[in-house]
Parts: structure tokens; C-alpha cells; sequence
């Protein structure tokens, strides 16, 4: 057996993660588990899949509403025979407003793309030990990801992380009285199967 010295805050932190490592659930996966924000950006697509967007260069799309408002913002900084035309476009009509944009507007880029909503784990955010962790880095951060929630990994064969949490969960985490106490926090003893 193993002692360890551990200040209070530190020593409900741990009671705390124990606590919720135990009683959370585990939607659906196995052991070791850990949390991660899953997220949905908008990917390339083959054509005809998805959803068309119209494509303006140097990385920006736009929806056929947006590229209507961008050429109705535009339109002054060009001839007046040209505002005219764009009274005879089908706003309505994708191609019909590419190919004003393209030809017209002089925009050589312009085309159409398909785009399709693609599900990913965020790179950004690392792993999470608890759902409620990942709960908390959402409501605070969430701001930062498209359509956030926590979803939950299997670590497979990981038996480092496997043997830490099973470390977390089941240690004895019990208050030690008399003279295990130490001014500043506690004295715990540990046992490692």
C-alpha cells in the first residue's frame, strides 16, 4: 500500500470525477470511454449531391439568396445598361445568376458547387474525461462550432487510459481521520491491483 499527500481542493476534485466517472452514462459505448464535441461543417460534395451553393473564388460560397444580395450591393459599381439586365434575370434560377455574375460582372471564378453538411469531431477541442466536461465546454464555447453536442468515443485497446480510469473509479477515496490528516489537505492510501 502506497500513501500520497493531496490538498482538500484537489481531493474533491477527485471524489467529484469519481462520482460522475461512475453515474454517467455511456451512450452506448464500451470501456474506456471518453467525450468529444462533434460538430457539422459544410463539405464538397459530387456534383448534383447536396446543396448547391454559389462559389465567388478565394474560398467563399454563398446560397442563391446571398449571391442575389451581393450583386443588388454591387450592381452600382458598374454600367447602368448592366443594372437593366439584372432586372431580366430569374433570381430564382441558380445557373441564370451564376452566369450573370460569371459573364457579366466579370467575376471569372463564379460557378456552382455542391456542398453537403458532413459530421466531424473537433480537432480543436481535444478529449473530455466526463459527458458533463464536454456539457460545460459547450455552453461556454459552443459559440466557436456549428451545431455542437457531446459525443462519446471508445478509447479500443487503449489500456493506459483504460487503467487510469479504472484508477479514477474505484480508489478510496474515503476521509481519512486521526493522524492521516495534514494541515492543508489529506493523506490518502492507495492500492494498485
Amino acid at each position: 500500500m502506497k500513501t500520497f499527500q493531496i490538498s482538500d481542493e484537489d481531493y474533491e476534485f477527485l471524489k467529484d470525477l469519481q462520482h460522475e466517472l461512475n453515474t454517467q452514462e455511456n451512450d452506448g459505448q464500451a470501456n474506456p470511454i471518453y467525450w468529444c464535441v462533434r460538430e457539422y461543417k459544410m463539405e464538397p460534395a459530387p456534383d448534383e449531391c447536396g446543396e448547391a451553393f454559389v462559389y465567388m473564388g478565394d474560398g467563399i460560397t454563398m446560397t442563391l439568396e446571398e449571391a442575389v444580395s451581393y450583386v443588388d450591393e454591387n450592381l452600382s459599381n458598374y454600367r447602368d445598361e448592366l443594372q437593366e439586365q439584372w432586372k431580366d434575370v430569374d433570381t430564382n434560377w441558380m445557373d441564370g445568376v451564376v452566369e450573370f455574375i460569371h459573364d457579366e460582372m466579370e467575376i471569372r471564378e463564379c460557378r456552382v458547387v455542391w456542398m453537403e453538411e458532413q459530421a466531424i469531431i473537433s480537432h480543436e477541442t481535444g478529449a473530455f474525461l466526463t459527458k458533463r466536461a464536454c456539457k460545460d465546454y459547450i455552453k461556454r464555447f459552443g459559440y466557436n462550432h456549428s451545431k455542437p453536442h457531446t459525443y462519446a468515443m471508445t478509447a479500443y485497446r487503449n489500456f493506459e487510459l483504460e487503467r487510469l480510469l479504472n484508477v479514477l473509479k474505484t480508489m478510496d477515496l474515503t476521509e481519512s481521520t486521526g493522524d492521516d490528516e495534514i494541515e492543508g489537505g489529506k493523506v490518502l492510501d492507495e492500492y494498485i491491483d
